[in-house]
């Protein structure tokens, strides 16, 4: 039995319209020359040469190869190659890894950076919180029934304005007379003394005078007073503050200016007295009588008149 043989499928090729013009025209031919060569029709050819086809049967190419007298690779068309990218020999591509990388890494810090922005932006706009220090400044000594300065000054380390509120617990049986700034209340249950300002510098001083009634001062038994205070601010990031410096005041029949209890006001006494409690100026303390006293031969304490008595 023999075998049956199948006709294998046409081979299709692209052929350049322009140049089989081109060499048609070149050489004088006709285009119904060509078409009774290759068998077609002039609108074939006319279709062929206007690219209209672009791909015809490789049979149909080597029959208009053949008359247009050239070969079939010299009116096929060129395949355009795609130029590959040259790489430097002894390099590789791991400079262009690491860039990419680096691009990744950028924008990756970028999206970061902006949805951090908001909490950025939002402390930036708080202030610092304002650190301070209180202290508070006290005679070495008061006889009873006599008034006595304090001194109290709040140090911050940075500017205002900013407000506080300033509370003194003032000993049992005392109370107050004056004071710059004038105190905002005074509760007699508590004894408690209260400011509520707000400063603008680095240092403000409050200074009062208070009493404290009656009393024998010096006798045995008789406890000295004590004092306690605090600080608050506004900014709560800023923790209460307690007033430090001097706390306890002994009582004793000497004029607080004495501070060696010579019964006399020496010339190193009054001239501390004078630079320390110079903010007894702002309340108009009579200084008179430590004027006298520092000025006489001395002076003692009269328990019964309540008051001092200088000697002549």
């Amino acid at each position: 039995m023999s075998e049956q043989k199948y006709p294998r499928p046409s081979q299709m090729v692209k052929i350049d319209g322009s140049k089989v013009k081109t060499l048609r025209e070149s050489k004088g031919l006709t285009q119904l020359y060509i078409a009774t060569v290759v068998e077609v029709t002039t609108d074939t050819i006319s279709r062929w040469e206007n690219k209209r086809y672009p791909s015809i049967k490789e049979e149909n190419a080597l029959k208009l190869a053949e008359a247009l007298e050239v070969s079939l690779k010299d009116i096929l068309e060129k395949e355009e190659e795609v130029p590959k990218p040259h790489v430097a020999q002894g390099m590789n591509l791991a400079p262009a890894r690491k860039q990419r990388s680096n691009l990744i890494l950028l924008w990756l810090l970028f999206l970061v950076l902006v949805l951090l922005m908001p909490f950025i932006w939002y402390n930036l706009k708080q202030p610092e919180p304002v650190t301070i220090y209180a202290s508070r400044q006290l005679p070495p000594h008061i006889p009873p029934g006599q008034p006595f300065p304090v001194i109290i000054q709040v140090t911050a380390k940075q500017q205002g304005p900013f407000s506080l509120i300033l509370k003194e617990t003032l000993p049992e049986g005392c109370e107050p007379l004056v004071s710059d700034p004038p105190f905002t209340g005074f509760d007699k249950k508590t004894r408690s003394l209260k400011w509520i300002t707000r400063t603008t510098g680095e240092i403000t001083t409050y200074v009062y005078l208070a009493k404290k009634q009656g009393g024998v001062s010096g006798a045995a038994g008789i406890a000295p007073l004590r004092f306690n205070g605090s600080v608050t601010l506004r900014d709560k990031r800023s923790p209460e503050t307690i007033i430090a410096g001097s706390q306890v005041l002994p009582l004793a029949d000497y004029h607080w200016a004495d501070a060696n209890r010579d019964n006399r006001i020496q010339d190193e006494e009054i001239l501390a007295v004078y630079d320390t409690f110079s903010p007894l100026d702002y309340i108009n303390y009579d200084w008179q009588k430590i004027d006298e006293i520092w000025s006489g031969e001395g002076y003692f304490w009269d328990a019964g008149k309540q008051e001092y008595v200088i000697r002549q």
